[in-house]
């Protein structure tokens, strides 16, 4: 089942189970398996992302918009290598129905 990170503090936690010093890479599709450097990091205060099915309202306590931290594609690399494609495949639909 796919793991959702839906806060900054979300995404943290998990990289913290990782060597701090390995480079990090996105794999944007898995069915197209291609590796890519992240790239810039930005932030839009006050503007929340389309939601999916399930994602729940994304405002703070003062029941404004909590904003979003979007990280950019920087460019793509190769080939994703075998294993990471292996860990990373899933269902596409899996995203859509029960997703954490």
């Amino acid at each position: 089942m796919t793991t959702r990170h839906r806060t900054v503090a979300d995404l943290i936690t998990t990289l913290t189970a990782f060597d701090p010093t390995a480079p990090v890479r996105l794999a944007i599709n898995p069915q197209w398996p291609f590796e890519h450097y992240v790239g810039t990091v930005t932030a839009t205060p006050g503007i929340n992302p389309t939601t999916g099915p399930g994602d729940t309202d994304l405002t703070g306590p003062d029941g404004a918009p909590t904003g979003v931290v979007w990280i950019g594609d920087g460019g793509q690399i190769g080939y994703l290598p075998a294993e990471a494609w292996l860990d990373l495949h899933h269902d596409p639909y899996d995203d859509l129905y029960g997703a954490a």
